[in-house]
C-alpha cells in the first residue's frame, strides 16, 4: 500500500473542491508533499509516523484504505503544528529564513488545519461511519486545544522544572501522536479498550520522539549570535535540577554546559533511559489488547526504531 501517495492524493482532493487562490493552493499541496517525501526517506529502518493511523486500522481487522481520511488530517495537523513551533519558538532564523517569511508560515500552518478539518468533514469518502466520525472530530478538537494548551506552556514558563517539561513533552508530541493512534484505531472499532490501549501507545511513542529530538539536538549544537549552544528547556531543566543537587548557586550557563562535558554526558543518559522507561510502558498499552500480527509487528517496530534512536549509544 503506497501511504505517501494515499495521503497526498486525498489532500489534493480536498484543496481542489476549496475556494483557494492558485498560489496558495500551489503552496500548501508542494509543502505537504515535500515533507512527506522527506519523512518516508528519514524512515528507512521502519515505517514512518504517517502510517501509524493506517498500522492502528489494520491492527484492529480493518482495511487499512478506512483510515485515508483520518491519516491525511492527522499529518497536516502535525506538520501545521510542526511549523508553528518553528514560528513561536523563534527558531527560524536558525534556518535562515528571513523575518519576512515568518507571517507566511503561520498562515500556511492556519491554512493546513483548515484543509484537515475538511477533510475530517467528509470521512464517508472511507466508508466511516457518522458516530466514528463524531469521535474522530472530537478527538482532533481536543487534542488541537491540548497541543496549545502544552505550547502556551512552553512560551510562558521562562525556565521550566523537570516537572513541567515532561508536562509540556506529554502535551504537545505526546497528545499528536495519541491523537494518530486514537482516530486510526477508532476508523476500526469503538471497543474502549483497544481505544484506551492505542491512544496511550501514541502518547508514549509521541513523548518518546520529543526525547529523540532533544538528543539529536544536543548532536547538532547550534548556536544563537552570541555563539552560546541552545539547549532544549528540558535539557536544560535537567542540568539546572543536577546542579542544584550538587549545591551549585545557579543553573548551568551555556558556557558551563560546553566546559563540563560529565554533566552532558549524564543529561545524554538521562534521555536514554527515559526513552527506555516510556517505550517499556508503550509495549505494555499493547500487551493488553489482541492485535492482528503484521500490523502489530510494524507498529513495534516504529517504536523500537524511536527509543533506539533515543537509547543508542553513539
Amino acid at each position: 500500500m503506497n501511504v505517501d501517495a494515499l495521503i497526498i492524493e486525498r489532500v489534493e482532493f480536498a484543496l481542489g473542491r476549496l475556494d483557494l487562490t492558485p498560489t496558495y493552493r500551489q503552496l500548501l499541496q508542494t509543502v505537504a508533499e515535500r515533507h512527506l517525501t522527506a519523512q518516508f526517506k528519514h524512515f528507512e529502518a521502519c515505517k514512518p509516523p504517517a502510517y501509524l493511523p493506517f498500522l492502528c486500522c489494520e491492527a484492529n481487522g480493518v482495511d487499512p484504505k478506512r483510515a485515508v481520511g483520518v491519516a491525511s488530517a492527522w499529518y497536516l495537523l502535525e506538520l501545521a503544528a510542526h511549523l508553528l513551533d518553528k514560528v513561536e519558538d523563534q527558531e527560524l532564523e536558525l534556518i535562515s529564513v528571513p523575518q519576512s517569511a515568518r507571517g507566511i508560515y503561520t498562515n500556511l500552518s492556519t491554512g493546513m488545519i483548515f484543509v484537515a478539518e475538511w477533510i475530517l468533514n467528509h470521512l464517508e469518502l472511507d466508508c466511516v461511519d457518522a458516530g466514528a466520525a463524531w469521535d474522530i472530530q472530537r478527538a482532533f478538537q481536543e487534542t488541537v486545544l491540548a497541543v496549545c494548551s502544552g505550547q502556551h506552556l512552553d512560551l510562558s514558563v521562562a525556565s521550566p522544572d523537570l516537572s513541567t517539561c515532561w508536562q509540556i513533552a506529554e502535551a504537545k508530541s505526546g497528545s499528536a501522536f495519541a491523537l494518530a493512534c486514537y482516530v486510526g484505531t477508532r476508523a476500526a472499532t469503538n471497543q474502549s479498550e483497544r481505544l484506551r490501549a492505542m491512544e496511550n501507545f501514541g502518547r508514549c511513542l509521541g513523548t518518546i520522539i520529543q526525547i529523540s529530538d532533544d538528543i539529536e539536538d544536543l548532536g547538532r549544537n547550534p548556536h544563537h549570535d552570541d555563539r552560546k549552544p541552545i539547549l532544549s528547556p528540558l535539557a536544560n531543566a535537567y542540568l539546572a535540577h543536577i546542579s542544584a543537587y550538587q549545591g551549585a548557586s545557579r543553573p548551568p550557563s551555556s558556557s558551563d554546559q560546553t566546559e563540563t562535558p560529565p554533566l552532558n554526558n549524564s543529561l545524554i543518559l538521562y534521555l536514554r533511559l527515559e526513552s527506555l522507561k516510556y517505550a517499556e510502558m508503550a509495549r505494555n498499552e499493547l500487551n493488553t489488547i489482541q492485535l492482528a500480527l503484521g500490523p502489530r509487528e510494524q507498529i513495534l517496530a516504529i517504536l523500537n526504531h524511536l527509543s533506539w534512536l533515543g537509547a543508542s549509544v553513539n
